[in-house]
């Protein structure tokens, strides 16, 4: 799920038009602000008792072992209640949506007199702005409830391992920093290899063929980059995982089944969620980059 939601935030920031249409999406959040708000408190509610279910799953571990059904059925209800809010959300975000489309749309085609071309890309480009309201913003509200929960839920079972993995946010965050510096430079050196495509072209088969095989050498050196910097990150969640199970054992008296499967998620989810600050630092690379370039 985490996955997903990074490839959906990484394509839609990574658009070219993205910028351009950062005041129109304010805009359409301050006209349809209260239902995008109902939709945003659909997920909230979603998000928090999902929560929750780490918790409950470890009580309900550790009740059933003595005869205890309460933790059982409030697992069931957190269950429930995040299905169902997640239901009503898909169901009524998709009227939203679709009403916000029709309504730029209709718009456009009503008040202007632009070629049949641009009436055609000006309404698919529609299409864009409003899956920045539905994937950008979603993706930040789970992303910042995953991260603050998790937490939250770690210091309170055990300090020791609430402090081994905020550690590892340091970690994570120099790992980035070594590797997105020179990320950086190879973003800028191909967005320049870029813009001379046109021209490559207009020179011919054979300068084609040079233009294409440099930009290949440099997608494959930016994703080398990017391999190198995930398989360092991952290295330093798992480390951490670990270490913090074991610091959990070591430490804790009269410990649980039930409160290791619970520690073990929230630390999981915990740093998992840390995987958006490479994602982050990517895309503020890239639009940076497509800043300086369109203004």
């Amino acid at each position: 799920m985490i996955n997903n939601r990074f490839n959906v935030v990484y394509h839609l920031l990574c658009s070219v038009n993205f910028f351009k249409k950062m005041n129109k999406i304010y805009t359409i959040f301050k006209e349809y602000k209260y239902k995008l708000l109902l939709i945003y408190f659909f997920m909230l509610v979603t998000e928090l008792a999902i929560i929750s279910q780490p918790f409950l799953l470890g009580k309900s571990i550790d009740g059933l072992i003595d005869g205890n059904w309460l933790f059982i059925v409030l697992l069931f209800l957190s269950y429930s209640v995040s299905d169902l809010f997640n239901y009503k959300r898909m169901v009524y975000d998709t009227k939203v949506y679709t009403q916000i489309y029709n309504d730029i749309v209709l718009r456009f085609l009503k008040t202007n007199n632009k070629p049949d071309s641009v009436k055609i890309a000006r309404t698919d480009m529609a299409h864009d702005i409003v899956g920045v309201l539905e994937g950008y913003v979603h993706y930040y509200i789970a992303t910042i409830i995953t991260i603050f929960g998790s937490i939250g839920f770690i210091y309170f079972t055990n300090w020791k391992v609430g402090l081994l993995v905020t550690i590892a946010l340091i970690f994570i965050i120099l790992a980035v920093l070594v590797y997105y510096k020179k990320i950086r430079q190879s973003i800028n050196v191909r967005n320049n290899h870029n813009e001379n495509k046109v021209t490559a072209i207009q020179n011919g088969y054979v300068s084609s063929v040079s233009f294409f095989n440099r930009r290949r050498k440099l997608e494959i050196f930016e994703s080398t980059l990017h391999g190198k910097n995930w398989f360092l990150v991952g290295m330093i969640q798992s480390t951490f995982l670990v270490g913090s199970i074991i610091l959990l054992i070591t430490t804790s008296n009269n410990i649980t089944a039930g409160s290791v499967i619970t520690i073990y998620s929230y630390v999981n989810n915990f740093l998992i969620s840390l995987r958006s600050i490479p994602v982050a630092f990517e895309m503020y690379s890239r639009l940076t980059n497509i800043i300086k370039r369109v203004n």
